[in-house]
């Protein structure tokens, strides 16, 4: 079966001990291990990166909302060009792409050029820039990825990453709810709470995850 992998915001401020919002335990080294393997094997990665302007809505420093009126009150993180919102070494392909926010002209024939860079393995991994927790937020993220879909004839999408009850959620749900097959790496994942995590394990595998191990990859 021809596997893709997920990579959900393995960025220094979540997964280094310094980090603005560090999620305790981030498995970096098995990252890592995952990005060499996705390299040797060509085995193509889409991902997600928080992406924020230095006055978000979800910071504690600034008055702004959200589009709803959330006013979460985060410590200041993942701010675009920061050292913080970087990858965290090692966990990047030899090439890579970042999608930003901002949709172009012809989204459609963005979205297949992606793909097809992707499929054709002149670019190793795409990183879909998002301000809240599903990388589905990006606008171009789910043509992408229904075009990557096809081209694989239903691969399996294995997804890690931080944090378990936050971000990797949404992006299990997200690709659950759109139809694909999905296995999450249950030793390449950290959350920050010990019941959050339980919660998010369960809904994931009632929705339809597969929970393995990286060596069952």
């Amino acid at each position: 079966m021809n596997t893709v992998l997920v990579d959900v915001d393995v960025q220094r401020d979540f997964c280094e001990s310094d980090g603005a919002l560090y999620v305790p335990r981030s498995p970096n080294d098995v990252f890592r291990d995952l990005i060499r393997r996705a390299t040797t094997e060509a085995i193509p990665v889409l991902g997600s990166v928080d992406s924020h302007a230095y006055d978000a809505w979800e910071f504690a420093s600034n008055d702004n909302t959200g589009p709803g009126g959330e006013a979460p009150g985060f410590p200041d993180h993942c701010v675009k060009g920061t050292p913080g919102w970087l990858k965290v070494d090692g966990t990047l392909t030899k090439t890579f792409r970042f999608v930003p926010m901002t949709l172009p002209e012809s989204p459609a024939a963005m979205s297949n050029d992606l793909a097809a860079e992707l499929m054709s393995g002149a670019t190793q991994a795409l990183y879909f820039e998002k301000e809240v927790y599903s990388l589905f937020a990006n606008p171009l993220a789910a043509t992408v990825v229904e075009a990557v879909n096809a081209a694989l004839e239903g691969p399996r999408f294995a997804v890690f990453g931080v944090a378990t009850d936050y971000c990797v959620k949404a992006a299990v749900m997200g690709l659950l709810e759109r139809g694909y097959q999905v296995a999450l790496l249950g030793d390449a994942i950290a959350g920050i709470t010990e019941d959050g995590v339980s919660s998010a394990l369960r809904e994931m595998g009632q929705a339809g995850a597969e929970i393995i191990s990286c060596a069952q990859l």
